[in-house]
This record gives structure tokens, C-alpha cells and sequence, in this order.
């Protein structure tokens, strides 16, 4: 009798268990093939170099910390924070070949560290100029060749005294306006190789001396404004061509009412002068008043067109875009108190492929026209990660939505805004994103308009961790992915969260409530018996995070002492004063349902 040959885990190919890590986030992959042997240790070893802390469950800490990091410490080169840095708590001293450092949603100045990057993405405004001085002055900091200081409000260099002796070669930051554009480039004049700028307001635009500055370091520069006509399309022409003589890579994003940013021939004039200028991209929205239009607008975009379709631009640099143009509607508010109609025509011009992460896209992107054909180009939106899709409340078929979104198959984090579709019958033809993680739908059309989110195959989208939506449109939980760790629940009119305990992986539940100050009556005895059901029915869930806007912070105060008191189940509220109030359980709890 032939013996059958029992295939063994070890029998398998490496190339299967890379398969198989693509269904799986990174913790995921480290909690179930470290401390295994030799080999696996070689297959994960791409996934111990960087370490997001929010990403480990509490029930894992203990492993992480005993077990999986020891295993793989001299591996990391790059550790994200923990939001909460008293629930993980790390000694540098641990990690021998530490390099990155970033503070997502938080930051701490006892975590500050000399390593070679630092990535503070939400800059505290009470400590931001104590650290600009640190960071970009000091001695403490000679490792730091790159520096990502994002500030809500953006930094000002105004009233700072800097000294010019920074060695940061690569600088991503949010300034306030235009001024402290010119004062961060003193400062950075000797050092700077790769600059990436995001001014946020309008404000006077600083004319330069006679004596221009010279950054002759300075090969890639990307600036990206968010309010209308921060910069002149004149000066920063002025600015590129006298100051970034040297530049090779040269990126813009804007807003702006000059022409000018969409006028093909002012561009080429410009790049011309940069004799070593290799690439050039842009995304730019450019807005306009109907009535202001002389020319028809259909002579219009042809004179567009024409000026992207030179030599310069087909042949010589092959540097293509794509263009649309959509109407959209405002009231402004006169002096009359009665409100005026005025219809604005939008045109978002932008380099193929497109070469950002992050993309805006209206309706009209059906109707995009380009300087090159477009079935010669595949993937154009292949660089978008973050798209956020507005309907602008205008009907839109589904055989057209689902073209759209065809075109963004890798994108991961997906918000849906004033989308109406008229009709989205066919669920045999859902739409299924493989890598969204993230989706977030705002409800901005009214109940008429309800949006049925069935449209989307959500079951099959094995990456998808992290879903907002209205409390009226939740899908049933067989619509929904198993994976799910975080829902957030808006527009909730009723208390009834019995379902909770059908989502196995769910980490964080957040719940914006009407009328939360009734809810803290007699006590806050419904908001109390609301957080026993929910963390009775789940065993894993870490937070449940009551929204209140508009709420008595003096009786949510009282809540949370109230409630803290009582020392119930492993639970601790938390009131920040932002209207969140966060019920979160301890470490001690899983550590006792583990042992």
C-alpha cells in the first residue's frame, strides 16, 4: 500500500507565505511568524524594519514587548508612536540601528530623539517654537538630515531668532504664509537638497532683495498652496529662476485665479531657464466667474490644449496632462443682506500619471481631455492612495461611478461626499477596491437621498480596517469585512448597539450622539448602561469613544469623575474638553483574560 506524504508547514515554498502575507496587515504578520525559525525570520524580514505601535492590540503588547521585539530589535530602523505613549512605553536604548522616529496623532518631549528623521505630524502649538529653536538651531540634533514638522496652523518663522547652522538636507513643513517662506530659505540656504512646502493662508508675498538667495544644494522642490492666489504665477517664477538655479525635480500643487498656472507657453518660458530641470509635475485648480469669460469655452480649452501640445512638451521633455472643467454654483452675501447667485467655472489641469498621493476628483473626470491618447497611457491614477471623490449632489449612474473608480485600484483610503447614484441595482457588478483600508462616507444629501453603500463589495475587501458612515446607511454585518477594527457610527439616533459582538477584530467603536446632554440626565444613567452593553457584547474592543459636540463640558466632567470612580470592569473615561469622551479599558484587563 502506497504511503500518503503528509505535507508538513515547513514543505511549503517561500513564495506561498508571501502570498499569504498579503492578506495580512503587518502585526498580523509579525505576531504569527516570528519566533518560528531561521527562515521565516528571512520571509517577514521586510516587515520588522518599520513598527507602527497603534497597529498592536493591547492583548499583544506583552508578546511584543517579550517575545517578538527581542527577536527582531536589531532589525528596526523606523518606530511610529503609540497614541498614547503611557500604554506602550519604549526605551530607545533597545534599538541599536534606530533611524526614524514619527508621531502620528501625538507627541511627546520625552521622546524626542537624536536619530537621523523625525516625523512630527501634528506639531503641539503651545511647543512649537520651543522645538523649531531645538530642531532647527541646536546642537542636540546633529544626526537629523531629515525633518517632517506638521503644525495644523503652520509655522512662522516671525519673532524667532535662528541661528543659520542647520544641517537638515531633506524638510517637509507647513508654513502660514509666504513670509516665512523666505525666512525658512535664509535659514536653510547652505543645507537644503529636497524641500517640500505647504503654505496654508494667503498673506503679503515678500519681494526679493537685490541680492537674491542662492540654494545651490537644492535639486527637488515641491509646493503645494491650499488658498487662492497665495503666489503669483510672475512670482514664483521670479523666485525658481533666481534662487533654484540648480533644481532637477520641481513640483506644484495649487489654488489660484491666475491664468497664467494654466497657460502652457508661460510654463514653458519658465522651465527653459532650468538647465537642469529633469521633471515637472503639477496639479492646479483654477477658478474663474462665468461672466468674466469673453471667449467661448469650448475656444478656450483648444487654446489650452494647444499650449501643452509644443515641441517642448510632446517631444523634447514628453511631459503630458490632463485637464477638466466643471461648473459649480455659490451665493454670496452682498450688501444688501439678499444673497446673489454666481456660477464659477473650475478647470483642474494636472501631469499624467498623475503623480500625487492624494487626489480631489468631481463627476467631470469622465469628461477629462489630454495631451496624449489616452489608451496608450494605463494606470494614470496609479500614484493615488487617498482619493476623495465629491458628487457635489449631482445624480451620477453607477456604470459611470464604477468607471471612475476602475481607474484608482490602489488607492487605500477612500471618502465618499454628496454622492447621489440613480441606481446601483446591479450588486452582481459591486464594486470591489482590493486595497482600501480606510472609508469614510459623509451623509451630506439628507435622508431623500440616503446613500446605499451596497454598492461596494465591503466583504471582499480583505485590507478594509477602518469604516465611517451614517448610523442609518450600516450595511448588515454580512456586508461587512471580518477585519474591521474601527467604526465610527455618525448621526446616531438611538442606543441600540446590540450587534457589536458579531465584530470579532473590532478595536475602536466611536459614536457621534444626539443630544448628549439629555443622555448625562438622572446621573448619565443611559450613557452608563450604553457602555456596559457594548463592552459586555465585546471582549476585544479597547475603546468606545462618545462624540459630543456642543455638549456641558461641566456635566461630562462630572460624568467622567463619576465614572472613573466606580472602577467598573477594567473601564476609565476620558474627557479631553474637544466634546470626546473616551471609554477605554485598561492593559490589566487582557492581561488577566490571557493568564
Amino acid at each position: 500500500m502506497e504511503s500518503k506524504h503528509i505535507i508538513q508547514l515547513e514543505d511549503l515554498p517561500d513564495e506561498l507565505f508571501l502570498l499569504i502575507y498579503r492578506y495580512l496587515n503587518k502585526i498580523e504578520i509579525l505576531n504569527s511568524f516570528s519566533c518560528l525559525n531561521d527562515r521565516f525570520s528571512k520571509t517577514i524580514h521586510e516587515f520588522t524594519e518599520e513598527i507602527d505601535l497603534n497597529l498592536i492590540p493591547l492583548k499583544l503588547i506583552n508578546r511584543f514587548q517579550n517575545e517578538i521585539f527581542p527577536n527582531i530589535i536589531s532589525n528596526i530602523r523606523s518606530i511610529i508612536f503609540n497614541d498614547d505613549f503611557q500604554r506602550f512605553p519604549i526605551n530607545f536604548e533597545l534599538f541599536p540601528n534606530l533611524e526614524s522616529i514619527h508621531f502620528l496623532n501625538s507627541f511627546s518631549q520625552n521622546y524626542l530623539y537624536n536619530v537621523k528623521q523625525i516625523k512630527i505630524d501634528l506639531v503641539p502649538v503651545d511647543a512649537q517654537i520651543d522645538l523649531m529653536k531645538k530642531l532647527f538651531s541646536s546642537n542636540d540634533y546633529s544626526n537629523l538630515k531629515n525633518l517632517s514638522f506638521i503644525s495644523y496652523h503652520g509655522s512662522t518663522f516671525s519673532n524667532i531668532q535662528l541661528t543659520n547652522s542647520s544641517q537638515i538636507e531633506n524638510l517637509t513643513i507647513t508654513l502660514k504664509n509666504n513670509v516665512d517662506l523666505f525666512e525658512l530659505l535664509r535659514l536653510l540656504s547652505c543645507s537644503i537638497e529636497k524641500l517640500h512646502i505647504h503654505i496654508l493662508y494667503n498673506g503679503p508675498f515678500k519681494s526679493l532683495s537685490s541680492l537674491p538667495l542662492k540654494l545651490d544644494k537644492l535639486h527637488y522642490f515641491h509646493l503645494k498652496t491650499t488658498f487662492e492666489d497665495s503666489i503669483k504665477f510672475k512670482e514664483l517664477e521670479k523666485l525658481i529662476i533666481e534662487s533654484f538655479s540648480f533644481l532637477q525635480y520641481l513640483s506644484i500643487e495649487t489654488l489660484t485665479r491666475d491664468e497664467n498656472y494654466i497657460n502652457g507657453y508661460q510654463w514653458e518660458k519658465c522651465l527653459k531657464k532650468l538647465i537642469y530641470l529633469k521633471n515637472f509635475i503639477c496639479s492646479i485648480r483654477y477658478r474663474c466667474r462665468i461672466n468674466e469669460y469673453d471667449d467661448d469655452q469650448q475656444i478656450k480649452e483648444e487654446n489650452l490644449l494647444n499650449s501643452f501640445s509644443t515641441d517642448f512638451w510632446l517631444n523634447q521633455r514628453k511631459w503630458f496632462i490632463n485637464f477638466y472643467s466643471t461648473i459649480s454654483t455659490t451665493n454670496e452675501t452682498v450688501l444688501t443682506n439678499t444673497f446673489k447667485v454666481n456660477e464659477y467655472r473650475k478647470t483642474f489641469l494636472y501631469t499624467i500619471p498623475y503623480p500625487y498621493q492624494s487626489m480631489d476628483a468631481t463627476i467631470d473626470i469622465n469628461k477629462t481631455k489630454s495631451t496624449i491618447n489616452q489608451s496608450i497611457t494605463r494606470s494614470i491614477y496609479s500614484n493615488v492612495r487617498h482619493l476623495y471623490y465629491n458628487g457635489e449632489n449631482i445624480p451620477i449612474k453607477f456604470e459611470c461611478l464604477r468607471n471612475i473608480f476602475n481607474e484608482f485600484k490602489s488607492i487605500n483610503e477612500l471618502k465618499l461626499d454628496r454622492l447621489i447614484l440613480d441606481s446601483c441595482s446591479l450588486l452582481s457588478h459591486q464594486i470591489n477596491l482590493p486595497h482600501l483600508n480606510k472609508l469614510t462616507i459623509y451623509n451630506n444629501s439628507g435622508e431623500k437621498n440616503l446613500l446605499n453603500i451596497n454598492f461596494l463589495d465591503l466583504s471582499s475587501m480583505y485590507n478594509l480596517r477602518y469604516i465611517r458612515i451614517s448610523q442609518i446607511s450600516l450595511p448588515d454585518y454580512s456586508q461587512m469585512p471580518k477585519q474591521l477594527e474601527t467604526l465610527i457610527l455618525t448621526e446616531c439616533r438611538d442606543l441600540h448597539f446590540d450587534f457589536i459582538h458579531k465584530y470579532e477584530n473590532l478595536r475602536t467603536l466611536k459614536l457621534y450622539l444626539n443630544n448628549f446632554d439629555r443622555l448625562l440626565e438622572n446621573n448619565g444613567q443611559l450613557i452608563m448602561n450604553l457602555i456596559k452593553s457594548i463592552y459586555n457584547n465585546n471582549n476585544i474592543m479597547e475603546s468606545l469613544q462618545l462624540m459630543c459636540p456642543g455638549a456641558n463640558h461641566k456635566k461630562v466632567n462630572m460624568f467622567e469623575k463619576q465614572f472613573s470612580s466606580t472602577n467598573l470592569d477594567y473601564l476609565y473615561a476620558h474627557f479631553d474638553g474637544k466634546c470626546l469622551l473616551a471609554i477605554q479599558r485598561s492593559t490589566e484587563f487582557f492581561n488577566q483574560t490571557t493568564s
